[in-house]
């Protein structure tokens, strides 16, 4: 076995539990309420403002339905007490880093923040 390199993954399942950062490319109305929820057909709760008024959705109830682990979308719900402004379900962007020798094997990963533009 000279020369030979194992070309093999460690069995390793990585997992980001943090919560999903919303960023809104524009300020926000002063009345707009933003909800979210994980998935296409979940129903939406409010989400806190931040200090800072960024927005952080948590992976748990009422958030996250129980039957999912990771998940890879969010719908974002902005609204006034007139009109809802934005509805729609977006992708959760992740940044992946490779292990292994060549690069082959999955490595940690993390969210990155979901960018949000109402039209």
């Amino acid at each position: 076995m000279s020369g030979c390199v194992l070309n093999a993954c460690p069995a390793i399942g990585y997992v980001d539990s943090s919560p999903i950062e919303v960023v809104f490319e524009h300020a926000l109305p002063a009345d707009a309420t933003v909800s979210a929820c994980f998935g296409a057909e979940c129903e939406p709760a409010v989400v806190p403002a931040g200090a800072d008024a960024s927005y952080e959705v948590p992976q748990r109830a009422p958030y996250l339905d129980s039957d999912l682990v990771q998940p890879d979308t969010v719908r974002v719900v902005v609204a006034t007490q007139d009109a809802v402004l934005h509805d729609a379900v977006h992708e959760i962007p992740i940044h992946s880093e490779r292990a292994g020798l060549w690069g082959q094997c999955p490595g940690p990963w993390s969210y990155e923040p979901v960018v949000v533009r109402l039209e």
